[in-house]
């Protein structure tokens, strides 16, 4: 009775403060705002698709399918054009990847270039899958990621139906030219019948000839083992003479070697011959200077003897200088002649060194002359010394006086003679100086060229000798090999007459599985006759070919279906609405015991509770007749409906009065995080079964879990056992947290009010 009085009391508390009155009316309003902003909508996630921008890129370029031209990237995109189950954006590559980038598009579908090519390639050995390239733009909105990608799912679905047809028609067409190969293989086969009669009289033929030609076979086979011995005598010799051919070739290496060195001497000793020949004709030149000089010195001395009776003592001072004169020409006699004796020598030298030039005649001829020019120089020398001796003792004589001048010019005359006579001994002795030294270097050259000939044929021989002897080392490789496989021959005849009998055994088996092929060859061509009846009889029309290519249809039917895509979350809208609400209303009026209280704790707490829960069942009562009058939602049991509303709402101002009154605002947090945890883990978003099992496990102990379910039994389901079994664990619920509640309630002493501490 205590605590109807407190009930009483609160109520018209209530009534009679209008600030709180107008408070609870504007909480008790809070669910009704949740529904009718959540719930109002009548459009679904799939009504508008056609305005989802999505690019396609048809880089197709066609194919040929046996004669007929085939496009099935611009077929695709005809479809596209038709259909308005995507926004369908027809644009390049280039601006397909900016718009992707610039978030204009939430897929990109690429046709690629081979993609009909890939078409054709269904019989070859290799067939190409077809690729149908797409792009994601997962993080614009996961779901419009799962509309897209069902929606490529359709897209390769219906392709595979259109290519399947495609093949279809192409098989079915050639069904008609399989009909006329039946007929013709019927047609061939029988001729394998006939044919197969006559090889059966060939099989007995070849057995008869194979019989007859076993004796030709064994002489075959001996005969072979003959030639066998014989190469074998072949390779033993090829062998044997070997070494022979070896040294053969070593020899023309080794002359070739010579030659070669002799050549090199002889081409080293041209430069000296050619020094030689030209120091000769320097020699000639010099003396054929000097003998024309020497006349020139008689002819003058002559004239100067008829003028010496005038011009004698003109001539007195001209007399000393030609002293001097004569001196330095007796020098320059003296160093020519030293200069022929060392050409004499060296030429000694040169012989000495080079014997076998003795055989040489040009050679010996330059000798000789050396010698002779060597040994009229040497005359030349003592000449011209006693030329200037003379001169000297002319001089002497000259100057005491002209007789005895005269008388000297006299012998100075004479021994002018003299040289001059020699020097034209002298001259000539060059001249054949000069000739032998050129036939000598004509002769070396002659000699060299020869040499370089000879040297080159040397090595002629050589190299022939050298392939003389890799054909010879070929030739007995080639006789082993031969010798090989004339052994080879000669197992291979044993073979070939071993499986000769073997061969006529063979045919004779052959001969017998003739005559059961030709029994088979009749009935494959009554087969074949049957089979090109049976395929020309097959009519094929449109309709098996849509079977072939879409053997299957989805008929579907639905049950408990939403009318709005608003029915599938209104469960989960309506317990987050009546929770809030209870949670708001907990701030307007004070869910904690005060401390002016007289009554007991449990009066008190049943008057306040009795007090709150006419509130949280207008709450519900009003949340409902929203629902179901203005938004017109679709409910299976309309009463049903609102009395689980209320049940709802009780349960929540339990689990909130049991948290406010223990813990206040810290309570009121820990109400806040409860009701957000419930968020994903109680199939508001997500079916329960869908979760990972540790959330599964966790659901089973929040509240949302069983409210949503029992909403949903009463909305969508109309499954009134669920709503019942639901109800009764919320109603569970209720009754722990109300007891709970009470417990705190009564154990607790007073305090002030939360408006109280506010002031």
């Amino acid at each position: 009775m205590e605590a109807m009085k407190l009930f009483k009391a609160e109520m018209a508390k209530l009534f009679t403060n209008k600030g709180v009155l107008i408070s609870v009316i504007a909480v008790l309003l809070i669910p009704i705002v949740y529904a009718a902003v959540m719930l109002s909508a009548t459009w679904g996630p799939y009504d508008n698709l056609s305005n989802l921008p999505v690019a396609v890129v048809n880089k197709d370029k066609g194919a040929m399918s046996g004669d007929e031209p085939i496009n099935v990237g611009k077929d695709l995109v005809e479809e596209f054009k038709e259909s308005k189950s995507l926004g369908w954006k027809f644009v390049s590559e280039e601006d397909a990847k900016k718009g992707l980038k610039n978030l204009d598009y939430y897929m990109v579908i690429e046709i690629p270039e081979d993609f009909s090519k890939n078409v054709t390639t269904v019989l070859d050995p290799d067939p190409k899958q077809l690729e149908l390239k797409y792009i994601q733009n997962e993080g614009l909105n996961f779901m419009a990621a799962q509309v897209t990608n069902s929606a490529t799912e359709r897209i390769r679905e219906q392709l595979g139906n259109k290519i399947t047809q495609t093949y279809v028609e192409n098989i079915f067409a050639q069904l008609g030219e399989v009909a006329d190969g039946f007929k013709s293989a019927a047609d061939g086969s029988e001729q394998i019948h006939s044919g197969t009669a006559e090889l059966k009289d060939g099989t007995g033929q070849l057995l008869s000839a194979l019989t007859e030609k076993s004796g030709d076979i064994n002489k075959l086979a001996s005969g072979a083992k003959q030639l066998e011995a014989g190469t074998g005598e072949l390779l033993t010799s090829l062998t044997s003479k070997q070494g022979d051919i070896s040294k053969l070739a070593n020899g023309a290496k080794d002359l070739n070697n010579g030659t070669g060195l002799l050549l090199q001497t002889l081409q080293g000793k041209t430069k000296d011959l050619e020094k030689l020949s030209a120091g000769a004709k320097q020699i000639e030149a010099g003396l054929t200077g000097l003998k024309g000089g020497s006349q020139q010195v008689l002819v003058g001395l002559e004239t100067a003897k008829k003028e010496l009776a005038t011009g004698l003592q003109a001539l007195q001072p001209g007399a000393e200088g030609l002293g001097g004169a004569i001196s330095k020409l007796n020098e320059g006699t003296q160093n020519l002649s030293a200069a022929t004796k060392g050409l004499s020598d060296g030429l000694q030298a040169y012989l000495a060194a080079n014997p076998n030039l003795r055989n040489d005649p040009n050679f010996m001829k330059l000798v000789g002359t050396g010698q002779a020019v060597s040994g009229g120089m040497t005359e030349l020398s003592t000449n011209m010394g006693n030329l200037n001796s003379q001169v000297g003792g002319l001089v002497s004589k000259l100057l005491p006086g002209p007789g005895s001048l005269l008388d000297g010019f006299d012998k100075l005359i004479a021994g002018q003679k003299q040289v001059s006579d020699g020097a034209t001994a002298l001259a000539a002795g060059s001249n054949q100086l000069a000739a032998g030294t050129s036939d000598l270097e004509k002769g070396w050259k002659t000699l060299t060229s020869s040499v370089a000939t000879l040297h080159s044929g040397a090595g002629q021989i050589s190299a022939g000798n050298q392939t003389v002897d890799q054909g010879w080392k070929q030739l007995s490789a080639g006789a082993s090999k031969l010798n090989t496989g004339m052994k080879q021959v000669s197992d291979g005849t044993g073979s070939v007459q071993t499986g000769w009998g073997t061969l006529t055994d063979g045919v004779t088996k052959v001969d017998e599985g003739v005559g059961k092929l030709n029994a088979g060859s009749e009935e494959l061509a009554e087969g074949l006759k049957g089979g090109a009846e049976k395929t020309s009889a097959l009519k094929v029309t449109d309709k098996n070919i849509a079977m072939f290519s879409s053997p299957v249809n989805l008929v579907q039917e639905k049950v408990n279906n939403y009318q709005y895509y608003r029915d599938s979350t209104a469960p989960y809208i309506l317990s987050l609405g009546l929770f809030v609400g209870i949670l708001i209303m907990s701030f307007v009026v004070d869910f904690r015991k005060p401390a002016d209280v007289t009554t007991s704790g449990v009066a008190w707490f049943i008057g306040k509770f009795l007090h709150l829960s006419v509130l949280a069942i207008v709450q519900a009562l009003v949340v409902s007749i929203f629902a179901l009058v203005f938004l017109k939602l679709q409910v299976g049991n309309s009463i049903a409906f609102i009395l689980f509303a209320c049940v709802v709402s009780l349960a929540f101002l339990a689990i909130v009065f049991f948290l406010v009154s223990i813990a206040g605002n810290i309570g009121r947090f820990i109400a806040f995080i409860f009701i957000v945890l419930q968020l994903s883990t109680t199939g508001s978003n997500l079916p329960v079964e869908m979760l990972p099992e540790g959330l599964r496990s966790m659901s089973k102990f929040l509240p949302l879990t069983y409210t949503n379910a029992g909403f949903k039994a009463v909305i969508s389901l109309d499954h009134m056992g669920s709503a019942w079994s639901n109800a009764l664990v919320v109603i569970v619920l209720l009754a722990v947290f109300a007891v709970l509640a009470l417990v705190v309630s009564a154990i607790r002493k007073g305090r002030p009010t939360e408006i109280d501490v506010a002031r």
